[in-house]
C-alpha cells in the first residue's frame, strides 16, 4: 500500500467507480453513510463530504494569512506563522481531495458560498473584535471537528487506500488541534489547560449540542486517549450556518 502525503493523496490505479455529482453543495444530497453499505460510490460521498469541510477550513485560514481580509489583525508573530502554515496545509488538502475524487471517476463538489459572519458576531449583533485570541479560538473550533469528522467515517470506507489517505489528513488535523491549544496556553488564552475531553470542542455541560455557542474551547493540548467520532449529520449541523449556498 502506498503511503500518502499532504501534497498528493494517491493516484489509485485499478480503482473503478462511477461518477458522482452532488449538484453544487446540496447538503441533503450528502446522505448518511453506513458500514453496511460500503461501496465505491459511498467512498466518493465521504470524500466530497471531507472536501466540503476542507473548503471551510482553507477559506478560514486564507482570511487570516497573506493578503487575507483579517491578516492585518494578527499581531503576534507566532500566531501569524500558525495562520500561514495552517492555510498552506488546508489548501493542499483541498487540492489533494479534488485530485483523489477525480482519480476515482467522481466529480468534486463545488466550493460553497461561505459566510463566517455568524462566528464574528456577538449575540447582540455587534461585531466581535478580530485579533489573535479570536483567531485561535475559532481555529480551535474547526480543528477538533475535523479530527472527529474524519474519525466518524473511518469504518464506512471501502477502499483501503482511501482510508489510509484520509487517516493521514486526520493526523494532520490532530496536530493542528494540539498545536493551537499549546499556543493558546502559552499566550494565556486557554483557561482549562488540564481539562481532558474526547468531545472537543463540545462542552461537558452540553456534550451533544451542535450549536457553536454551547462549545467549550478550553482543554488540554493533549486532551484524550481516544477521540470520539462525530456523525456526518452532527458535523453538517455544526457547519451549515456558515454555508449560504
Amino acid at each position: 500500500m502506498t503511503t500518502p502525503n499532504r501534497r498528493s493523496f494517491l493516484k489509485f490505479a485499478g480503482v473503478s467507480a462511477g461518477a458522482m455529482t452532488l449538484g453544487g453543495l446540496n447538503l441533503s444530497a450528502l446522505a448518511a453513510t453506513s458500514v453496511s453499505t460500503k461501496s465505491a460510490a459511498q467512498d466518493l460521498v465521504i470524500l466530497n463530504y471531507a472536501l466540503t469541510l476542507e473548503y471551510l477550513e482553507a477559506e478560514f485560514y486564507n482570511a487570516f494569512a497573506g493578503s487575507g481580509a483579517y491578516a492585518s489583525k494578527l499581531v503576534n508573530p507566532r500566531v501569524r506563522e500558525y495562520a500561514r502554515e495552517l492555510a498552506l496545509h488546508e489548501n493542499i488538502h483541498v487540492t489533494a481531495l479534488q485530485d483523489t475524487i477525480k482519480s476515482l471517476g467522481g466529480t468534486p463538489v463545488a466550493k460553497p458560498n461561505i459566510d463566517f459572519s455568524p462566528l464574528l458576531t456577538n449575540s447582540d449583533g455587534s461585531a466581535k473584535t478580530v485579533n489573535d485570541e479570536l483567531f485561535l479560538a475559532l481555529a480551535n473550533t474547526f480543528e477538533p471537528i475535523g479530527v472527529r469528522a474524519y474519525l466518524g467515517q473511518a469504518d464506512k470506507i471501502m477502499n483501503g487506500d482511501v482510508l489510509t489517505a484520509a487517516a493521514s489528513i486526520l493526523a494532520v488535523e490532530a496536530n493542528h488541534a494540539s498545536g493551537i491549544q499549546e499556543l493558546r496556553t502559552q499566550l494565556g488564552f486557554n483557561k482549562k489547560p488540564t481539562r481532558q475531553t474526547s468531545i472537543a470542542p463540545q462542552s461537558d455541560a452540553k456534550p451533544t449540542s451542535t450549536n457553536v455557542a454551547d462549545f467549550d474551547g478550553d482543554f488540554s493540548p493533549t486532551p484524550t486517549d481516544f477521540w470520539s467520532p462525530l456523525s456526518m449529520d452532527d458535523v453538517l449541523a455544526i457547519v451549515k450556518p456558515l454555508i449560504k449556498s
